[in-house]
């Protein structure tokens, strides 16, 4: 049997993280991930699930940095 396509995987649960006073939600799957922050999402997608937690991280820090907590 051939292992399935990105397309073909089932999506993952979203997984949610406070990051200081934010909420920053991962979902996805395999190749494919996403990344909101308070429910604005980032508009890349990432390869990782490690990748798309990152750049939600750092967009919290930037909000917290731009005093939009």
């Amino acid at each position: 049997m051939a292992p399935e396509t990105p397309e073909k995987q089932p999506a993952k649960i979203p997984v949610t993280f406070h990051v200081g006073t934010h909420l920053v939600r991962v979902a996805g799957r395999t190749g494919v991930w996403s990344a909101d922050v308070d429910g604005t999402a980032l508009s890349h997608s990432y390869g990782t699930q490690a990748e798309a937690w990152e750049a939600g991280v750092r967009e919290a820090d930037r909000l917290d940095r731009l005093g939009k907590a």
